[in-house]
Parts: structure tokens; sequence; C-alpha cells
């Protein structure tokens, strides 16, 4: 709804987000036969903005907030594995997009599991020359080592004790030409491991040591010049590749048969409305 809308004041319009707020759901009975029900929402990345970078792994909502670890822990049969961002999951932009969060659950007791997120297929999109933001990914790892890819929205899915949960959201669209942010704020990102020395290079142009950290100003200056002749003028929308494509590389992308449209009955029309009997 924002690109409609900013369509014709780009300047002033965030890049693609997230979603909506994903969530996760596991319930059954312990081993005492107690009954035992968790919901935790999620979040992901923001969108860069005219006004500075999208957050990391943050809400939409002012007033929602973190679930601690440690209260997940006591009082659900859960562990808690890793809770961090996704690295270089935010879109490069000037102002760069947020990264998604990463968070991985170990289930202690059999029970049935939900998922609700999106972004799974189309990446968020970035504005102004800023580029797309990574894809939510759900990958279910069993005891045995076996892996499964879960789709962005299940239900009733059985996990037994051990089973692992990768629980990956989607990242934030960059705003703004990667190419004009400063490049000390770009080595920054880096030394917080939110952007890698690779997309760092790749798409902001800026080149950092991987082992020093220092960054190289003639090496990045020569780079980036190098880029601008290259690519040509900056795309005011940036949707990541043509839906078609997206399709056909899905399986191999993703790991999930690509979506196609639904079928009717022949005797239904367009909108879903049942035709009545001539």
């Amino acid at each position: 709804m924002s690109g409609c809308l900013g369509q014709k004041s780009p300047e002033l319009t965030t890049a693609a987000g997230y979603g909506t707020s994903p969530h996760l759901l596991y319930s059954g009975s312990d081993q005492n036969g107690q009954f035992f029900f968790i919901m935790e929402i999620s979040y992901g990345g923001i969108p860069g903005r005219p006004i500075g970078d999208g957050m990391d792994g943050h809400s939409w909502w002012p007033l929602f907030t973190n679930i601690p670890t440690e209260y997940l822990e006591s009082y659900c049969p859960v562990r808690v594995d890793r809770y961090a961002s996704v690295i270089d999951s935010g879109g490069a932009g000037l102002h760069r997009g947020g990264n998604g969060i990463d968070k991985w659950y170990t289930f202690l007791e059999p029970g049935e599991i939900a998922i609700h997120d999106d972004r799974w297929l189309t990446p968020p999109w970035g504005i102004l020359g800023g580029k797309p933001g990574m894809r939510s990914k759900k990958i279910l790892v069993r005891s045995d080592g076996t892996q499964i890819v879960l789709p962005s929205k299940c239900d009733q899915i059985k996990v037994a004790p051990g089973d692992q949960l990768i629980y990956q959201t989607a990242g934030g669209g960059g705003w703004g030409d990667p190419l004009q942010r400063d490049a000390e704020i770009v080595r920054t990102d880096v030394m917080r491991e939110l952007v890698s020395p690779e997309k760092a290079q790749r798409d902001y142009g800026v080149v950092i040591d991987p082992q020093t950290m220092a960054l190289d100003a003639a090496a990045t200056c020569a780079l980036r010049e190098q880029i601008v002749q290259k690519r040509g003028p900056v795309q005011t929308f940036d949707f990541g590749p043509p839906l078609q494509e997206l399709l056909a590389r899905c399986k191999a992308e993703t790991g999930l048969e690509p979506p196609v449209p639904p079928k009717l009955p022949a005797n239904w029309t367009t909108n879903g409305v049942k035709k009545e009997a001539a």
C-alpha cells in the first residue's frame, strides 16, 4: 500500500518490510499430563526510511516487546539455542534495511506447532536505489538430523523431544543509493556482524580487510566509481528478480513448491460467487 501511494513521492516513502507480525504456536501435554501452550509473536527487519536506517529485529508496533528467553525456558518446555539477527538480511541502501531475526527453538515435549509468517517468496523491495531485503525461512530439524522445510503458514506440525526449529524472519528493504552510504558506517555494520565484508564490498562498494577490519579508502573510492559506471541510473523500486523467475527457481532456492493460482469450478465466477442456474 505504501508503495502504491508513494509512487508520486518516493523520497517520502519507506522501503518494504518483513510483512505482518510473525508468530509461532507450540502446544501439547508434558510428561505429567499438564497442558502447555505458547504463542510468541516475533519481529523482523524494519525497512530503510527517509530519516534513517530500519531497525533490526523490531516490531511494527511500539508497545510490542520481546519475551525474554529466561521466561520462555522457565514456563514452557522449550530451549532457545540461538537468538540473533540474520546477517546480511537487510537490504543495502543509503539507509540500510533492518535485519530479520534468527531464532532456534528446541522442543522438549511432544506437541504440535503452527507458524504464520510472510515474505518467503518475494523479497521486501528497496526504493530509490536501495536493494531488496532477504526472505524468511523456516526449517524443522528432527532429532535424527532430518531437515524439513516448512511453509511460512502451516499448522498441526507434530514435534518430538529434541526436534529443533530454525525460525528466520525477513529483513527490510534499503532506502537510497548504497554507494552514498558513509564507508565508516558500513565498516561499523560489519564490525557489529550486521553486514558481512562480502556484502559490504558487493552492494556498498566498501573494501574492508576481514581480518583487521581496516577500511581501504582508496580501493573503496575506485570500486564505487566502477560500480556506478557499470550499473547506470538507480531504480526507483527494486523488487528483485521478476516473479516468473522467482517461481522458476522457487524449489531450488526455498525448498518449497511454487504457489499456483487457484482453479475454480466452471460454475463459479472469478470473484468466488457461484453462478445462478439459467
